[in-house]
């Protein structure tokens, strides 16, 4: 190597290193000035690597992957406490700013767009925020940004290199979330891309995987030993996908889905044996998905909106989760809440513009090593909204964003300089600014039309699940709406663990209007008698419920009991429930129970609109 090349090497190390450690300083002061503390999953990690230190083993309840905890351990067993724990994540984010450089120098060949997509990470303020969350996703999208800079890096000249290296990283951030290990197949594009053949691309890729698996051997003879079976993931991915997929709450996290999967299925979250839990959450989740279509592509479209679109959904985590900051801390980020909040938002959409002109450009010019990096995204980002999605879950493709941002940005300045100074556009330039300004307009106009589907088709489609009893045997009951519909605007059911809210139905002058939903019941023959709760909420004493009625019946042309919502809200405002009971003969396998509700023409209507909640239903052979 020559002496400039020397020099040329040594200014890239040079910069890169700047890079880092101011990513590196501003994510260490973050941590340092804001006092927060590790609640929830966080504070999990936390106190389960103080039990692997203590007793050299996993807690009974841990079923996640251990790489994160390995290292808090470690942390924890030279003398560090929570302080010493967060800046873990700190020294991960300023890796990924250095990553995010090394990625875009190999892409575009210019200090310029390296230095800017460095910066870009490296002052990305939910970036810096995250860095006090003792959480595996900074770690993890470290770990995966790097492994995919040192496979663009080495992958052209030393391909067996890249591929080794490019394993590591995959496999050890395999170790902390277990979504990475998809991503080790995905080398073969960038192998293809940099001009190898289709064999020694798929050589090398295998070579790639085969490191990734060999590296996560020991948690394959762990698990063996530990539950009878070889795997390289975790114990949760069941329990994950039901999450995901519970209608009651759109797909998010909610206590009560805990209770109605221990009373259905006898096992517990968390609670041994992880495996036979995570298989019958599994068995669960699956006809959850195939219930209703519609709805599901709806609830896609909303994980996927949750995942990709409000960077502000970030901040929750280190700022405005209950018991995150002491209270005067919390009072103050609560008082510049929606100052912050703008800029995080202003600065991710505009990293997100600029990103789409970027593609755009790259796309237009052929770039295609730079377009392997879009497969990387959309794996991650399927995965993701396919199972369970949360914000912070982003992580990993946020870092692969910013170096086509720094592209768009460039390419940006570059146009405008060349536009002002030859005061014409050659077709190229027109054909990349129509493709980048296309791509903008689409995504900018079709991410919010999609969102807007997405909540049309759980409205329209909605169901619910709740937990019945059938024989004094637990069982999950799916409601879905049925009967006549109004008009798109007729009020959707909401389920609770135990029971289903129908709402009230506004009363019309000249009809009347009615809302139904049903469940089906396979059952054996017999006399069977099935009794329910009633009461409406919310209910305030001044509040009126309109003339009608509600019907419970049993079977398609079988016995009902009926009582008016008038009778319902009076017994409610006495803080007691109206109890049903039906009693129906049945000849054997399906059996529907239809729970229905029908406000008459003309009826003065609530004040305001409550919901009547339908609980405690059970079925009882006679």
């Amino acid at each position: 190597m020559g002496r400039r090349a020397r020099a040329s090497a040594g200014s890239k190390a040079v910069t890169a290193i700047l890079v880092v450690v101011l990513a590196l300083a501003l994510r260490v002061g973050w941590v340092l000035l804001v006092p927060t503390k590790p609640v929830g999953d966080f504070a999990m990690y936390v106190e389960s690597a103080a039990h692997l230190v203590k007793f050299g083993s996993f807690d009974a309840e841990y079923i996640f992957m251990p790489g994160y905890v390995f290292l808090l351990a470690a942390v924890q067993a030279l003398g560090g406490g929570w302080l010493a724990c967060k800046l873990v994540g700190a020294v991960a984010g300023s890796l990924t700013a250095g990553a995010v450089y090394g990625i875009a120098r190999r892409l575009w060949e210019s200090r310029v767009m390296a230095l800017v997509a460095g910066l870009l990470c490296a002052l990305w303020p939910a970036g810096v925020a995250l860095a006090s969350v003792t959480g595996t996703d900074m770690p993890a999208a470290a770990l995966i940004s790097l492994g995919c800079c040192f496979l663009l890096r080495y992958c052209p000249a030393r391909p067996r290199l890249a591929a080794v290296l490019f394993g590591v990283f995959m496999g050890l951030a395999t170790y902390i979330r277990a979504i990475a290990l998809p991503l080790s197949a995905l080398a073969i594009l960038c192998f293809r891309a940099s001009g190898l053949g289709w064999k020694p691309a798929l050589r090398n890729t295998l070579l790639s995987c085969a490191v990734a698996a060999l590296l996560l051997s020991p948690w394959a003879v762990r698990n063996r030993l530990r539950y009878g079976e070889a795997f390289v993931g975790d114990s949760h991915g069941g329990l994950t996908a039901l999450v995901g997929a519970n209608p009651n709450s759109d797909g998010r996290y909610s206590r009560s889905l805990n209770r109605m999967f221990r009373e259905a299925t006898g096992y517990a979250v968390l609670a041994e044996p992880h495996r036979e839990a995570d298989r019958a959450a599994l068995s669960l989740a699956l006809p959850w998905m195939r219930f209703d279509p519609a709805f599901t592509l709806g609830l896609v479209l909303a994980k996927a909106e949750r995942l990709l679109v409000h960077e502000r959904a970030l901040l929750y985590w280190p700022l405005f989760r209950a018991g995150v900051l002491p209270e005067a801390a919390l009072s103050l980020a609560s008082r510049w809440r929606s100052a912050v909040e703008s800029v995080v938002d202003t600065f991710w959409l505009a990293t997100v513009a600029a990103a789409l002109a970027g593609f755009g450009v790259a796309l237009a010019r052929r770039r295609w090593l730079a377009l392997t990096l879009l497969p990387f995204v959309v794996v991650l980002a399927s995965l993701y909204v396919a199972i369970f999605a949360d914000p912070r879950y982003r992580l990993p493709i946020s870092l692969l964003v910013f170096p086509f941002a720094a592209a768009g940005l460039h390419w940006v300045a570059q146009t405008a300089r060349d536009i002002i100074r030859a005061r014409r556009v050659s077709r190229a330039v027109r054909w990349e600014i129509a493709l980048a300004l296309g791509l903008i307009v689409a995504t900018f106009v079709g991410a919010p039309a999609l969102a807007w589907t997405g909540g049309k088709l759980r409205e329209h489609h909605r169901w619910a699940v709740q937990l019945c009893h059938v024989n004094q045997q637990a069982r999950l009951c799916s409601w879905r709406r049925t009967g006549p519909r109004d008009d798109d605007n007729t009020p959707s059911i909401r389920g609770v663990w135990n029971g289903v809210g129908l709402a009230i139905p506004t009363a019309v002058p000249d009809r009347q209007r009615e809302g139904a939903v049903e469940t089906v019941l396979d059952l054996p023959p017999g006399d069977y008698a099935i009794e329910a709760s009633l009461d409406i909420a919310p209910l305030d004493a001044s509040a009126s419920v309109p003339a009608g009625e509600f019907d419970l019946r049993v079977g398609a042309n079988g016995p009902g009991a009926t009582v008016s919502l008038a009778a319902v809200a009076q017994v409610t405002r006495e803080s007691r429930s109206v109890p049903l009971r039906v009693e129906a003969h049945h000849a054997g396998g399906k059996l529907p129970v239809r729970l229905h509700i029908a406000i008459p023409p003309g009826a003065p209507p609530a004040t305001p609109l409550g919901r009547l909640w339908v609980t405690g239903i059970q079925l009882q052979a006679r």
